[in-house]
Order: structure tokens, then sequence, then C-alpha cells
């Protein structure tokens, strides 16, 4: 794959995003019973016809721990910091979006899975496969009867992907840590806390009972 694409995956409205660091080499896209690997450069030429079978997509790259000249950005995240991310994507209850620039695949999607492993010689690059499929919301077909003649006319819903806020009403003896162990599972999430709820606290020790603050999702 050409580095002049660049591979997107989104979460919850555009607000949550990953900007995979090294293009795979190969996509794969599964239409009905057609399984076809192409180079990215062909996918301009793929035309899907109206009544298809969902779309599964899969490819496969890594996670680098350091930086080299062929990734697409100059900065680093933690391997695992995205790694975690994408799988609690995985395992919530809205579906992602999936952008390849330069390319015409531009849809929403679940992530059915998404193998991780290391490899020695190589420790903190995390490489990985990621199995996509799309998704697309159920069409309600209307009925409307025109002179005797019953005309059918399908209605588009669009796709929200967005998760709707949770709260947590701060108690006696929290801390943003304490709050984002028991609430997210992961104490270390207390900045996601802070940083969404910034217009009500002053400083990251300083919270106060009766405060509601609202939850990463």
């Amino acid at each position: 794959m050409s580095s002049k694409y660049e591979i997107w995956l989104t979460y919850n409205g555009e607000s949550e995003k990953v900007h995979f660091p090294v293009n795979p080499e190969k996509f794969s896209i599964k239409n009905g019973s057609k399984n076809e690997t192409v180079n990215i450069s062909g996918l301009g030429e793929i035309i899907i016809k109206q009544d298809r079978p969902a779309l599964t997509l899969s490819f496969s790259s890594y996670l680098p721990a350091a930086y080299f000249p062929g990734m697409n950005f100059s900065y680093i995240w933690n391997p695992y910091v995205i790694a975690e991310k994408i799988m609690r994507w995985k395992n919530g209850d809205k579906p992602c979006h999936l952008i390849i620039t330069g390319t015409p695949i531009n849809i929403y999607c679940t992530i059915e899975d998404f193998p991780l492993d290391e490899i020695g010689g190589d420790v903190g690059t995390v490489y990985y496969t990621l199995k996509l499929k799309e998704h697309r919301n159920v069409s309600v077909r209307q009925i409307e009867v025109v002179q005797d003649q019953a005309v059918i006319t399908p209605e588009e819903t669009r796709i929200d992907n967005r998760v709707q806020p949770s709260t947590y009403t701060v108690a006696s003896g929290d801390s943003l840590y304490l709050i984002a162990r028991k609430v997210l599972g992961d104490g270390a999430r207390w900045k996601e806390i802070f940083e969404i709820n910034k217009d009500q606290i002053e400083s990251y020790n300083m919270i106060y009972p009766g405060q509601v603050f609202v939850m990463p999702g």
C-alpha cells in the first residue's frame, strides 16, 4: 500500500480517532461469496451493486514502538494505548467509521476481530489483524397508493454512532483516579475525565461531592 493512502478509524461521532501509522501491504474485501485481495491502488475500480451483501474487510499491519521514515506521521503513540482503544470500540454498541483517503472506502463498520501479537526482537511493537464488517441501517420502505397503483419508496436513515454520555455524581472521598477505576475500569483514565469536565474542575485534585461529571465513552 502506497504511503500516500492513509487509514483512519473513528468512533463516537468522530470525537475519537485512530490514524494507523503503517499502511498494510494488502487489503482484503469480501462481497458476498467473492473474496478478493487487491493492492490499495486498485480499490478505485471497485463497483458495488445495490442490494448487495454487507462487505467484510480486513488488513494486517503493526503499531511501531519507535519512529521510522516509512510511517504516515512523525509522532509516536504507545502501541498498547491504540490497541486498547480499538478493543474498547470493538466491545462498544456503536459502529466505527472507516476512511481510507484516496479511495472510495468511507463506511461505517463493526469490529469483528482484532488479534494482537508481539514478535521477538521487536519489543513493544504490536502486530495486528483488523477484521471489519460493514454496518448499514435498516431501510424502511413506505408504500403509497397513487391512482390505484402501489408505489414503494425506500427511506434511508442516517447512521448515528454517537455514544450517549453517561454521568457520575461525585461522592465523599472520591478522586478522579478512584472514579476512573470505579466507572471505567482503569484508574489511569482519570485524565480523560479531567479533560471532558474542565469547565467545572479547577484542579485535578480539587473535586467536590455532588458534582456531576460526564464520563468518556
